[in-house]
């Protein structure tokens, strides 16, 4: 019994004299009271609700506990005169995308339009969420690549596209809150197909009873709005003075007014003053050089612009002081021409 006594006195003395308690550890550090180390576990303060909580009994400042009540889950410490939150782990949920989409003629020079719908179930707003289009050899996804650099609701389809499957796919992301979701795709559409843009020169009126009025000229490009060429500044419009055989007005097609339906464009340049003739012409360029170059009441070569050194091709009719204002001269549905008297079609499929 004596012996049993005199070694829990010096183990009394061991522990007080040293005033640290290692768990998991033979040396705990010099500064902590209490020393834990473990690589397989934690630290599991109380857990109470809140009415467990308040029934503790004069809580010492700096107590610890974990409080979880219903949906509500926070790290507290007792501050002296109440309960204050340390931290609080997030409920909130990530932003998600829905019914994704994209539309466009699937066509090389094509632009296709993105979107989708946006929900957030705290109604976390939306901001700059991440767009990616995607390119494969078929419909299932087959040997997938992201397309480098698009990143945005809009894409033009490129050369490099032509038989491929497109896709869309976007990261929705919060401005509050959980910030970021997960990827949702658009399924894969195409393959992708040629066209050709054919630009014409496509109606005129230039003389009329009584003082000229109404006169314009009219370009015509094949394919709907979403397939017309990504810069229309590479069209030029030239009206030459068969005289003089030069250019005295010039215009590109970004600068005149479209109409378009679901086969063509139509670019109107409206409101100038085109010379009589006897002979004059009009000339229409476009990224690989000179197009067209017509002319009424004869044919002449053309010595600047556009349509320099090339001799115009004569439409073959003529507007006088007998003509309707309202009048043009326009392109056949069989590519020739025709003369509209009474009631021209600018900026519409043509009548002949």
């Amino acid at each position: 019994m004596k012996r049993l006594q005199l070694l829990l006195l010096v183990l009394m003395i061991s522990v007080s004299a040293k005033s640290q308690v290692g768990i998991g550890t033979t040396s705990p550090d010099s500064s902590a009271v209490l020393d834990i180390s473990s690589t397989s576990g934690g630290i599991l303060l109380p857990r109470m609700n809140t009415s467990q909580r308040d029934a503790i009994p004069s809580p010492a400042t700096g107590l610890l506990i974990y409080l979880i009540d219903g949906t509500k889950q926070c790290l507290q410490v007792y501050n002296g005169t109440g309960w204050e939150n340390i931290y609080c782990p997030t409920t909130n949920t990530v932003p998600m995308a829905s019914n994704v989409t994209f539309s466009g003629t699937l066509s090389v020079g094509g632009t296709l339009t993105a979107e989708y719908v946006y929900t957030d179930n705290e109604l976390d707003l939306e901001d700059v969420s991440i767009y990616q289009w995607y390119s494969a050899d078929d419909a299932s996804g087959t040997n997938e690549i992201a397309i480098s650099g698009a990143t945005s609701l809009t894409y033009t389809i490129g050369a490099s596209d032509n038989g491929k499957y497109l896709s869309f796919g976007v990261v929705p992301v919060a401005a509050t809150g959980a910030l970021t979701g997960v990827e949702v795709r658009s399924s894969y559409l195409g393959a992708i197909g040629t066209t050709s843009n054919v630009a014409r020169i496509n109606e005129f009126h230039y003389d009329n009873v009584s003082t000229d009025v109404n006169e314009f000229v009219e370009i015509r490009i094949t394919e709907g709005l979403a397939n017309q060429p990504a810069d229309l500044s590479q069209y030029t419009v030239s009206l030459y003075n068969g005289s003089t055989q030069t250019a005295y007005l010039t215009q590109t097609l970004d600068n005149l007014t479209q109409a378009c339906d679901a086969s063509n464009c139509y670019y109107v340049w409206d409101a100038i003053s085109i010379q009589n003739g006897a002979p004059d012409g009009i000339a229409l360029s476009g990224p690989s050089g000179l197009i067209e170059f017509i002319s009424y009441e004869g044919t002449f070569t053309a010595s600047n612009g556009i349509a320099s050194g090339a001799t115009s091709t004569d439409v073959g009719l003529a507007e006088s002081n007998a003509t309707s204002a309202n009048g043009s001269i326009e392109r056949t549905a069989a590519g020739g021409w025709g003369s509209n008297p009474n009631a021209n079609t600018k900026g519409l499929v043509n009548s002949l």
